[in-house]
């Protein structure tokens, strides 16, 4: 059912540096308030999944994931930038889309900028997730102003050895799942799609356990930091 005030939580895999990353996968999922999946969908891009597919091997991240991307090519939608972008524009429109969700939402939001800078200049799929159009919705600024920011997260992190190696406590998707599923063995698909089923799921919990009023919009910067003693 196609009602009001659904969300959309993304998520994209890139190549390149963390200052100028590009994006090669992305999927997202669109739920309703009471977070059912409605719709969700999936694309790599054609310009660097078929015409400069160097660039990808290029990425060591990537490098491990090739054989999974090798399957993806066959049975994934391979489209150019801009074809993807006009058609996450007409899902929004379609289901009235009126929050744009991501874990790392910052981080994500640059990748489509940078994207559309390489290949659609007219900035297309960026304009759409504008925060002056949509509500962004940033997950992990949420879980670290609440569920990670507690000393049962920070204790669940000592018992399992989750620090960085600078000796932080970690904060990625991956751990915050673990965490409020108990999967403490559990491994990110590092794909755009189950990655943003993951990060629903994240969503969902926290909505769940934590008052409305908490929730904030807006980009934010070194959430992390939210979390360290």
């Amino acid at each position: 059912m196609r009602t009001r005030n659904n969300i959309m939580i993304f998520d994209t895999e890139t190549v390149g540096t963390f200052n100028t990353p590009l994006v090669h996968d992305i999927g997202f999922v669109i739920v309703d308030k009471h977070f059912n999946i409605i719709h969700k969908d999936r694309f790599l891009v054609k310009e660097l999944h078929k015409m400069g597919n160097w660039i990808l091997k290029t990425s060591d991240f990537y490098s491990e994931y090739t054989k999974d991307y090798e399957t993806a090519r066959k049975t994934e939608k391979v489209l150019e930038w801009s074809e993807i972008s006009a058609s996450i524009a007409e899902t929004i429109r379609t289901y009235k889309v009126t929050t744009i969700s991501a874990y790392n939402l910052q981080f994500d939001y640059k990748a489509i900028k940078y994207t559309d800078d390489m290949f659609n200049k007219k900035r297309h799929l960026s304009k759409v997730l504008d925060q002056k159009s949509k509500a962004l919705l940033c997950i992990y600024n949420l879980a670290c102003e609440t569920i990670l920011n507690t000393d049962e997260y920070r204790n669940f992190c000592e018992e399992h050895n989750y620090f960085t190696e600078k000796g932080n406590y970690k904060t990625s998707a991956e751990i915050a799942y673990r965490f409020i599923t108990g999967e403490t063995e559990y491994d990110e698909k590092h794909t755009a799609l189950s990655d943003s089923e993951d990060e629903k799921q994240i969503l969902e919990y926290i909505c769940t356990h934590v008052k409305k009023e908490t929730l904030k919009y807006g980009l934010f910067y070194n959430c992390w930091k939210k979390v360290q003693k």
